[in-house]
């Protein structure tokens, strides 16, 4: 080398070396090599081949065809034509490059070759000017075509693919730099989608095009991704605020991006907590007969993907080695038949990549039955995991989801736009599902806010299973005339529902909803509460208690899939499978009802009838308070006859309670509007929130407390406490071993003549006898076998969150065992309505610790202007 220098040539060749890009990565290399190819086949012919088998037969679909840049695919031979939506184009490209190298047929690698080079020759991939969803996923498909396919491309042709690479991701690197709407939306799919695009180019060119080409692709993109990350990490229960199709859809792109970011450079922003909690979220509402579905359909409705959940769940299985993750997409893929329509198969492409044979799943049904999300305030009940079980959700968060509207009340770091053009007026409502058929939807509809949007407007509260005051639904329904960005809504911030109370047992499960800020202010709505009581995990008890300072016309509302009418004091609708729903109004004893059909935009693809029908409730005088007591009863069509009875626990206050008969037991549930509070009414004696009672003939064999200190009938006290209990059930009154179960403290005495033994959570305990009444020697509620305490010193400890409180603030509670998930109540600064006894609070990196962590202070900057763009999904 040194003579090699003396020759003259040292400057020469330093200056080439300079001037030449770095050297080029190997194709493949953002997800796999060329030396993984033989395993990745041979995983298509075995564990993966439920996946790998609708991926081949779609490709396959497509030989002998191509692509124009209106959308129109042609089939040269016979002619056929096929529209695609344009952005399905660069998903195909995904599809039909990964099968080129799995397929052992050549005419696969041929195909994705020459759809690349058609898409490629586009030039200008923003086929719509607009720069945003349609040149995303087409920049984006080229860049994962070209990385799989690029060892088959002569030199003119990569040269070729990778000119378009650079013009398209030019334009949105500048469209995002320059400010276009989504280039802030951090809680919004364009965003994720349009700089996984970006980066995905400059991944793919790495190396081939100039570092000052590649390099601030990545660094927008990259940081972008961090970003994000920081928002999504606030997100700690798994659910979307604007609902599962709109998460999944970002994600199919985002998580391809952040996973070949590491892949390739090393740079890990995968690690998202929205990720990680999902799995439980959609484990807990995943319908046993079409587990692609989910018992929460809030936000807005565009079809039910029956593949496009499964990646983050593999991806999240894979990455923290979640047992969870992996029995829920299993059950999915078990239960599901899938499309083989390429078009729209790219996030199974890499469902197949992130999918670890290996880790073997848990069983469900060793998980708690109840469960609540923190973030989009939900509480979902459950009467099993197999096929025919009954499953109650209610869903009370704010717009944005709790982490959304926090983000934008501290003007915490990354400062961004909450877009909330997707979420709907659908607070307070409920859902319920049950032996394989939809009994109370919602009416699942597209409608974006804009005038512009075609109608109806199915964002307003009358599509959901809520409450109107005088025809009126919530802040926030229908045209949102001043932008999609919720910092434009003076109301937003007030606007702010909650679950202040959440607990179960095993035979039961109660929550709250307060609804009383979803209103516009001039109602003078001083109360909504809304308490669902799960009975005996075959029927839903709702109590509505309303209040206002002035009179008004208060409308509940009930949906049903296929017609309902009115019959005496009960709705009968009709639901799926021979099965119906019916709903005993018990308070008020005097009522109207109506029944109207709703058609919102697509809600063919929920209910192929094309409609469901609304029913409303309301009172026949106007009041300014009124009380709704309603059973929600399922029962098959034919049994309509002999569904069980309801009837009000003492006709002189039909609202204070109600007695469900079903053959020779009887079981009786009595409320009052407050804790602290006492009522007697048909017989019984209630000091506390709610209690319930089943008796076999006139023997009572289950009692359940909520929130109280004491529940007697006519002969004797059945369940007490000084200290008062929060959810306490004790099953097993007239046997040998009373069965206690949910979450409270202290020494409760109930009355079991008979009992000899005594377990409280599955964990047997002392106790003495007093008479007919046992009494539980003085302990903190024991967990079962297997469910370790929290510690506060170590950060690995187990957690779940209860629910926030007004003012944002949190604590945490050990996780609770199954069907007797602990209560989760809200810890306010003043005493709260709903609550006992005080919080059981222990330090813990949360939402509550990241917002103090992270927020800066002030107010999400400007009201910005709102850009119409086409539905994401």
């Amino acid at each position: 080398m040194k003579h090699f220098l003396t020759r003259g040539w040292a400057l020469p060749w330093l200056v080439l070396l300079v001037s030449l890009p770095a050297l080029a990565g190997p194709h493949p290399g953002l997800f796999f090599d060329t030396s993984q190819l033989e395993a990745l086949r041979q995983k298509a012919r075995t564990t993966h081949q439920a996946i790998y088998r609708p991926l081949l037969e779609g490709a396959t679909s497509y030989l002998d065809s191509t692509v124009s840049a209106s959308g129109l695919v042609t089939w040269k031979t016979t002619g056929k034509t096929l529209q695609l939506d344009r952005r399905e184009v660069g998903n195909l490209l995904v599809v039909l490059a990964f099968v080129g190298q799995l397929s052992t047929d050549s005419r696969h690698l041929e195909l994705a070759k020459a759809w690349l080079l058609t898409v490629s020759a586009w030039g200008n991939l923003d086929l719509d000017g607009t720069h945003d969803l349609i040149q995303a996923h087409l920049l984006g498909g080229v860049a994962v075509a070209y990385d799989l396919v690029a060892p088959k491309l002569s030199a003119s042709e990569a040269s070729r693919v990778r000119a378009t690479l650079q013009q398209n991701a030019n334009a949105l690197t500048q469209s995002s730099k320059g400010g276009e709407w989504w280039a802030d939306e951090y809680l919004q799919n364009h965003n994720w989608v349009n700089h996984a695009a970006i980066g995905l180019a400059a991944l793919a060119t790495r190396g081939e095009l100039p570092d000052s080409t590649t390099q601030p692709w990545l660094e927008l993109a990259t940081g972008n991704a961090r970003k994000v990350k920081r928002v999504l990490d606030l997100v700690t229960d798994g659910l979307w605020h604007e609902g599962f199709g709109y998460v999944t859809y970002g994600l199919s792109w985002h998580l391809p991006f952040v996973s070949a970011l590491e892949r390739v450079t090393g740079t890990d922003v995968g690690d998202l907590a929205l990720v990680k909690a999902m799995p439980r979220a959609q484990a807990a509402t995943q319908l046993p007969e079409r587990p692609y579905q989910s018992l929460l359909l809030h936000g807005n409705f565009y079809a039910i993907s029956k593949d496009m959940g499964l990646m983050p769940l593999r991806y999240a299985a894979t990455r923290y080695r979640d047992p969870v993750a992996q029995a829920t997409a299993d059950t999915w893929l078990r239960g599901t038949t899938f499309s083989s329509y390429a078009p729209e198969l790219n996030q199974r492409v890499f469902e197949f990549l992130f999918y670890d044979a290996s880790l073997r799943p848990t069983d469900p049904r060793a998980l708690p039955l109840d469960w609540y999300g923190d973030n989009q305030q939900a509480a979902v009940f459950r009467g099993g995991w197999d096929k025919g079980a009954l499953l109650f959700a209610l869903k009370n968060g704010p717009y944005g989801g709790t982490a959304g509207w926090q983000w934008l009340k501290s003007g915490m770091e990354p400062r961004g736009t909450l877009n909330i053009s997707h979420d709907h007026a659908d607070d307070n409502g409920f859902y319920l599902y049950g032996q394989g058929s939809w009994l109370a939807p919602e009416a699942p509809g597209y409608y974006i806010g804009h005038k512009s949007s075609p109608g109806p407007a199915a964002n307003q509260t009358v599509f959901h299973n809520s409450l109107t005051i005088d025809g009126v639904g919530q802040l926030g329904e229908g045209v949102r005339d001043q932008s999609d960005s919720a910092a434009s809504y003076s109301w937003h911030l007030e606007r702010k529902g909650g679950i202040p109370f959440f607990g179960s047992s095993e035979h039961y499960g109660y929550t709250i909803g307060d609804g009383a800020s979803l209103y516009a202010s001039s109602f003078g709505l001083r109360r909504w509460d809304r308490h669902a009581l799960f009975l005996d995990r075959k029927w839903v008890v709702l109590r509505d208690v309303v209040q206002a300072s002035r009179a008004h016309v208060y409308r509940w509302s009930c949906h049903f899939m296929n017609d309902a009418a009115r019959e005496g004091a009960w709705l009968h609708g009709r639901g799926e499978n021979g099965q119906a729903l019916g709903v005993a109004v018990v308070a008020p004893e005097s009522f109207d009802a109506t029944f109207t059909e709703q058609k919102p935009v697509h809600i063919q693809k929920f209910n192929a009838t094309g409609s469901v029908t609304h029913a409303e409730v309301k009172p026949t005088t106007a009041a300014a308070n009124v009380t709704f007591l309603t059973a929600l009863v399922p029962t098959p069509e034919l049994a309509w006859a002999s569904r069980p009875m309801v009837k009000a626990l003492d006709a002189r206050t039909p609202d204070a309670g109600l007695k469900v008969t079903e053959g020779t037991a009887t079981h009786h549930a009595l409320f009052n509007d407050l804790p602290g509070q006492s009522r007697s009414a048909g017989g019984f004696r209630l000091e506390g929130l709610a209690g319930a009672v089943r008796y076999e003939g006139t023997t009572p064999t289950r009692v359940l407390l909520v929130q109280g200190t004491s529940l007697s009938d006519a002969s004797r006290t059945l369940i007490s406490q000084t200290d008062g209990i929060r959810v306490l059930e004790a099953d097993g009154l007239a046997t040998e071993t009373l069965r206690l179960s949910g979450n409270s403290q202290g020494s409760p005495r109930v009355h079991a003549p008979l009992a000899i033994r005594v377990l409280w959570n599955g964990v047997e305990v002392p106790f003495h006898r007093d008479g007919d009444a046992i009494v539980v020697g003085k302990l903190d509620a024991p967990l079962p076998t297997g469910v370790t305490p929290v510690d506060s010193a170590d950060p690995r400890s187990p957690v779940v969150l209860e629910p926030s409180s007004s003012d944002g603030s949190e604590s945490l509670l050990p996780e609770g065992p199954p069907s007797a998930m602990p209560p989760l109540e809200a810890p306010e600064p003043e005493a709260s309505r709903f609550r006992v006894g005080p919080s059981c609070a222990v330090g813990g990196g949360q939402l509550a610790f990241t917002w103090s962590l992270l927020a800066l202070g002030g107010v999400l900057a400007g009201r910005r202007r709102r850009r119409t763009r086409p539905p994401a999904r």
